[in-house]
């Protein structure tokens, strides 16, 4: 849609900012499909969205017309119409309407989320002619006001002492099955889940301390261990769920994802997220790198955040 954009406001937003959403930085064509079974084991809450650079998918008109009436004659005269028209960013409907009804079971779980970039524009016509630019609701401060992010690309994230490597390893997840059975299947045992998770959470408010002390490597290599351990122990309970009659009727495997932890100094991830928004994967530690080299001396506010990165690879363990 042309002309500029103004910034509006989600419904219920005070309700959601409450939440401390992990948003998956996804490009225009990902696959969400994907993204939810690798990425589920490692976030609180998975908010996706399509970045509003998608295709503009049409959805609806909504207008509404108030009649006015003249107080000397009493007569109805011409009203204001007002029309909305509205649609959302996405490269596929189908695929995204398939991925609403097969994630439905975790999405309900609260393990899921997704939030639409939409745009919408509105016309006033009639006694009362005007009209407005089209406006477009960015996540971008629901990623700021997250702790951890989820980047599913090949790229090494720069490094930096505003940018530190914490761990390198193999996350387990179920595969060889559609999103409806791994929906089922996490739910099922969504006890692991949640153990797994919690213990997860627990780890990152150790290492925000960890980061700022003088023996940071030491402290960080202590929970880079524990945080393996905990993986090695989920990767046996997930070969335990496997050996299940229900899952081996549907033929699940456990499969793993290379993934490496990084965390990122609060204010240049600010920065970056402010500028680009929601970004695509192949720009966004670019956006960091340029923003540690080439910006303005950064201060450091001691806030870390975390954020995944994920191989779309896929091995079967």
């Amino acid at each position: 849609m042309p002309g500029g954009f103004r910034r509006t406001e989600i419904l219920g937003e005070r309700r959601l900012i409450k939440k401390n959403f992990n948003i998956g930085l996804q490009d225009e064509v990902g696959n969400f499909e994907q993204l939810t079974k690798r990425a589920v084991l490692v976030s609180d809450t998975l908010l996706l969205s399509h970045g509003p650079h998608a295709p503009y998918c049409h959805v609806g008109v909504k207008s509404q017309t108030d009649d006015t009436t003249d107080f000397d004659t009493g007569r109805p005269q011409l009203g204001t119409t007002r029309t909305d028209r509205y649609g959302i960013h996405c490269p596929d409907m189908t695929a995204l309407g398939t991925w609403l009804l097969e994630a439905e079971p975790i999405i309900r779980a609260g393990l899921a989320w997704y939030l639409p970039s939409y745009t919408s524009s509105t016309e006033y016509t009639g006694a009362e002619r005007r009209s407005y630019p089209p406006s477009r609701v960015s996540a971008v401060d629901y990623i700021i006001r997250g702790g951890r992010l989820i980047d599913p690309s090949e790229s090494r994230p720069v490094k930096d002492r505003l940018v530190r490597p914490v761990l390198e390893i193999d996350l387990p997840f179920i595969d060889g099955i559609t999103m409806g059975d791994f929906s089922k299947i996490t739910i099922d045992e969504f006890d692991s889940y949640k153990g797994f998770r919690g213990f997860l959470r627990t780890s990152f408010l150790s290492m925000g301390d960890a980061l700022n002390s003088e023996q940071s490597q030491i402290e960080l290599t202590k929970l880079r261990l524990e945080i393996e351990d905990q993986v090695s122990a989920m990767e046996s309970d997930l070969r335990t769920v496997k050996r299940k009659r229900a899952l081996g009727a549907v033929s699940a495997t456990v499969a793993s994802t290379a993934a490496l932890l990084i965390a990122v100094e609060g204010s240049v991830m600010e920065r970056v997220l402010t500028t680009l928004g929601l970004t695509t994967a192949g720009t966004f530690w670019g956006a960091i790198r340029d923003r540690v080299e080439n910006g303005p001396r950064v201060i450091e506010n001691g806030k870390w955040y975390y954020v995944w990165v994920l191989s779309r690879k896929a091995n079967s363990l």
